[in-house]
């Protein structure tokens, strides 16, 4: 039997369509967008990111006080090496995408691009400085999340104290009256 495959042994596996690119099982034919779906993909996507923890782990980490900004253009080196490597060659490129668009939307990455720590390529080494653009950029981005994570705090509903139920308020009314006989 085959090894499984990290990657296209998932749920919604990857299958070639007639032009040679990977595509999800289930997105062969008409791409939808329904809730199933978009759930899986974020899972997968989320595989493939621990994934890349596992294969790059000078470059991809979860501590996010060890986190640095990823290389400009990481983007392309990370597909090259996929590529040579036989396990993941058939890594389609939109799984590549949402894994590291997770990786640099998250609020650590943010903070660490705003904290101005140095680039890291894929082995490990420095790969330049974070300019004030690329600064700024994280700083919106994180600001806009604080904002609607603070909305979803508002609009989540308070607990409303509970009502007692009819043979609980019955129970009360006759202790009620039981003490206002016993008073007299």
């Amino acid at each position: 039997m085959a090894p499984a495959h990290p990657i296209t042994d998932l749920p919604g596996s990857c299958i070639a369509n007639p032009a040679g690119r990977y595509d999800s099982a289930e997105t062969t034919g008409i791409m939808t967008t329904s809730e199933n779906q978009k759930r899986e993909r974020a899972l997968r996507a989320r595989a493939f990111l621990e994934t890349l923890k596992t294969r790059y782990p000078a470059c991809f980490t979860g501590d996010s006080q060890a986190l640095r900004p990823l290389a400009i253009g990481i983007q392309q080196d990370l597909r090259k090496q996929l590529a040579d490597d036989s396990e993941l060659a058939d890594t389609p490129g939109w799984l590549v995408r949402q894994a590291l668009a997770l990786y640099t939307r998250s609020p650590a990455y943010l903070e660490a691009t705003m904290a101005r720590r140095p680039r890291i390529n894929l082995d490990g080494s420095d790969a330049g400085e974070i300019d004030d653009q690329a600064a700024e950029f994280a700083r919106e981005r994180r600001e806009e999340q604080k904002a609607r994570q603070a909305a979803r705090r508002k609009k989540k509903p308070k607990p409303k104290p509970k009502k007692p139920d009819a043979d609980q308020e019955r129970q009360r009314k006759l202790e009620q009256l039981a003490d206002k006989f016993n008073q007299s």
